[in-house]
């Protein structure tokens, strides 16, 4: 049953150590950056007489009309940091006759984002629109459109010290329409909240999501593949060189470093991304009965998960010196602050995706490193595109050409949407 939307307006595997002072990890290997043998997808001019012919999609800023060449960037020579990704050259304008006989895209993707053709819809729009799916609370650009799509849980985490949003939401699994489409929001799996969007249109199901997990977890549920023709998703952890470990397990590993922390006198410190990943570890470490100080970017994300059913409450704001019988949890921008070095006899660990980047453990000089990613790994991606039977695929960022590669073996249609990202040299 299709119903209306709710409006609402409201507010390889590294167990050991990397220790301080050892050899440091053999140099990785980065992947050349080959120019992608397919072109960039992008709306074209549909036959005369269909439904589509009277839309067009917006032209490149600097050459309307015009495909452009752009030589892949050499490779980066930071030590320490993954080169940010760059967007691909734009697609060709939708009314040039060169490409009449190309099909019809169903997704474009231009300066202002990712864009469902035809429609006033976008995804995680980083630009003002009318309507922006937003995935989950990691958006940062949540207030620039008119109007937001989202579950509550997201809506109430964004507002959580900020002004009133516009938003539609729906609860996940409950279709509803929106003008010619059909949207169907499903667990995403990355934090509470978050969400992939199923949009259905024609005979076809488009599918969209941000980063996701697939593996179970303790405060959110998590992702699984929804049967669609076309899926857009990033390739954070594309490369593979991410192969996470069991979470259960790599959450024992946590308690252990912790245990031996206090038989040290020591005060551990988690450097942990703030949103969904230090929620489970806090979720994980209060069932043990620690004691948690956590910075305000962390603790009021908590206290909005508490107000949802997730218990934390576990949790106290960090402020003064903390106990010598709690844990210390920050986001990694403070890793060098202040802040942490006030604090008396303490060991660090990283918490992170990123734990199994050599070169990233090694600057942010920490003592251990816990590859408790919030994102799937290369093998996960591969294998949840496969389920969905997605015969044509989108990659929105991240190590696009090692996921390109492994998914082409198929015989699906992949389309890299940015530049592909390598892995930093030694």
């Amino acid at each position: 049953m299709v119903v209306a939307a709710q409006e609402r307006r409201g507010g390889g595997y590294t167990p050991d150590l990397f220790e301080v002072g050892a050899p440091r990890p053999g140099p990785v290997r980065p992947v050349p950056a080959h120019p992608s043998t397919e072109d960039p997808p992008g709306p074209t001019r549909p036959e005369a007489g269909s439904d589509r012919s009277k839309s067009s999609g917006p032209a490149h800023p600097e050459a309307p009309g015009a495909r452009t060449s752009t030589p892949p960037p050499p490779p980066s020579e930071a030590p320490f940091e993954r080169r940010p990704p760059g967007r691909a050259p734009a697609p060709p304008a939708a009314g040039d006759d060169r490409f009449f006989d190309q099909p019809f895209r169903e997704l474009e993707h231009t300066a202002g984002g990712l864009h469902l053709a035809d429609s006033v819809l976008w995804f995680d729009a980083d630009r003002r629109h009318e309507l922006s799916f937003i995935s989950s609370a990691h958006a940062d650009f949540v207030g620039k459109s008119r109007r937001i799509l989202a579950t509550d849980e997201t809506v109430k985490i964004l507002t959580r010290g900020s002004g009133r949003i516009e938003a539609l939401t729906s609860p996940f699994r409950r279709r509803f329409a929106l003008g010619p489409l059909e949207l169907e929001m499903h667990p995403a799996g990355r934090m509470l909240g978050a969400a992939q969007l199923l949009v259905q249109r024609d005979g076809r199901r488009v599918l969209y999501t941000n980063d996701f997990h697939v593996s179970k977890q303790s405060t959110c549920e998590r992702a699984k593949p929804i049967e669609c023709d076309v899926i857009a998703l990033p390739a954070t952890y594309g490369h593979p060189q991410y192969a996470f470990p069991e979470r259960a397990e790599v959450l024992e590993q946590i308690v252990g470093f912790v245990d031996r922390a206090f038989e040290e006198k020591h005060t551990p410190v988690l450097i942990v991304p703030p949103l969904g990943v230090a929620q489970e570890v806090m979720y994980f470490l209060g069932k043990r009965g620690v004691r948690i100080r956590a910075h305000r970017s962390i603790h009021d994300v908590a206290k909005v998960y508490s107000e949802l059913g997730v218990n934390l409450l576990a949790a106290k704001r960090l402020g003064a010196k903390p106990a010598r019988d709690e844990v210390v949890m920050i986001p990694p921008i403070l890793r060098h602050s202040a802040q942490v070095r006030k604090i008396d006899r303490h060991r660090t660990a990283l918490v992170s995706g990123r734990a199994l980047e050599p070169d990233h453990v090694f600057h942010m000089r920490v003592d251990a490193a816990f590859p408790l990613a919030e994102a799937a790994d290369h093998a996960q991606l591969v294998q949840f595109v496969r389920e969905t039977g997605a015969g044509e695929v989108y990659l929105t960022s991240g190590f696009v050409d090692p996921l390109a590669e492994a998914l082409r073996e198929g015989g699906r249609k992949v389309y890299p949407l940015v530049r592909p990202e390598q892995l930093p040299l030694l």
